[in-house]
């Protein structure tokens, strides 16, 4: 990845944006495109020069219509911005996508950033993606060019969706500039219940009773027992086997009375029966959900060292593939790592055969690995993705991003 050859223009408006981009593409220069710069998985060609566009100055509330739960905001704003408007009004975007490191500063993820890279967190299980959040999106293509998708509302959308486009494409189909999003009231209580199963087919076997339940869960989490051993809560582990085992946490959003009696019917499953269990209150299931999607710098290993990595598999699989996979990194190098019973596992393992562990642990388990840094060097794994790449920004002015 060649580093940017520019100091970052930090354009203020609209129309500043898109003279930027077309200023760039005119000279034949690429264009990296950066928010609070947490994460970096476009690559870009080391014979071109590189101008980065920074859209931290393009952080405003553009309308928010509170009675019809819509709101109207710059890419550039920080979630955590629109979170503390948003709650002005009893509203919120139900998102808690990963923060990077130990030292990353929460409070610096912006907008744009989040659904370029198609970050969410545990509560996309219950509450949805930004599929279901985005409803129109302003964005730049290579040309310069201001397009606009969707509208204010579902029935505005006529067709294909364009901004699906942006979703997940890291910055290298088009530059995001404007978002009108869905909002959704405040739930008075969230509460969780953590199960210490003794092992992978037990956590199998949970999962698959709690996804038969007439329950509704927020999140369901699915956790190594060396990983959940460090949680921040200082919650007991297996007893007698600390840092074994898999742990499952199952979180419910809503009036203090439902939640409450969603946990009664998880406790009454069959194998819920047979396991420890602990409750949390709402502070408490709060503060572990955020730190399920807080990815630490592992211990002994240095920042740049660390590999993190996306697993995908069949749900019933999630609890035996993060059993395998803390056996195998856990010695060389450290690993942490969380899945979700969707089937998608996150994390950061070190050691200097990082990436065999992860590829020989995939394919024993069938799963797919993604290796999120360093970025991926080959953008066409599927046909789509170079097509669109193709009709879109058939020059690389943005660089190329991973499949994701």
């Amino acid at each position: 990845m060649s580093p940017p050859s520019q100091p970052p223009k930090r354009p203020a408006t609209l129309d500043e944006l898109v003279a930027a981009v077309r200023s760039a593409a005119d000279a034949g220069e690429q264009i990296r495109i950066t928010g609070s710069g947490s994460t970096d998985l476009t690559t870009f060609d080391a014979a071109r020069p590189v101008r980065t566009l920074s859209t931290g100055r393009l952080n405003k509330v553009i309308e928010h219509a509170v009675g019809d739960m819509t709101v109207i905001v710059d890419a550039g704003i920080s979630l955590e911005a629109l979170q503390r408007h948003l709650a002005w009004r009893d509203q919120w975007l139900p998102v808690d996508p990963p923060v990077f490191g130990a030292a990353r500063t929460p409070g610096q993820r912006t907008l744009g950033g989040l659904i370029a890279s198609n970050s969410l967190g545990p509560l996309r299980f219950g509450c949805g993606d930004w599929r279901l959040f985005i409803l129109g999106m302003r964005w730049i293509d290579a040309a310069g060019k201001v397009i606009k998708g969707g509208g204010r509302t579902m029935k505005n959308v006529a067709g294909y969706s364009t901004p699906r486009l942006m979703i997940g494409s890291c910055g290298s189909l088009g530059l995001i500039a404007e978002v009108t999003l869905r909002t959704f009231t405040r739930p008075a209580d969230e509460q969780c219940v953590i199960f210490y199963c003794n092992n992978a087919a037990q956590a199998e076997a949970l999962l698959a009773e709690i996804m038969l339940s007439p329950t509704t869960p927020a999140y369901v989490q699915v956790v190594g027992g060396r990983t959940f051993a460090a949680n921040p809560l200082q919650l007991p582990t297996i007893t007698g086997k600390s840092g074994a085992g898999v742990v499952v946490a199952v979180g419910y959003l809503g009036r203090t009375e439902i939640c409450a009696a969603q946990l009664e019917t998880l406790r009454a499953l069959p194998t819920a029966a047979q396991v420890e269990t602990i409750s949390q209150t709402a502070a408490q299931s709060g503060r572990l959900r955020l730190w399920m999607t807080t990815e630490p710098a592992l211990s002994g290993v240095p920042d740049d060292s660390a590999m993190r990595f996306r697993l995908h598999t069949r749900s019933s699989r999630v609890a035996a593939l993060l059993e395998s996979l803390e056996k195998e990194a856990f010695s060389p190098g450290g690993v942490w790592a969380v899945g979700e019973a969707s089937g998608c596992i996150r994390g950061v393992v070190g050691g200097p055969a990082a990436a065999e562990v992860l590829k020989r642990t995939a394919t024993a388990h069938d799963a797919h690995v993604l290796l999120m840094n360093p970025a991926p060097t080959d953008p066409s794994a599927s046909p789509l993705a170079r097509h669109l790449k193709h009709a879109l920004d058939p020059a690389n002015i943005f660089g190329i991003g991973p499949e994701m």
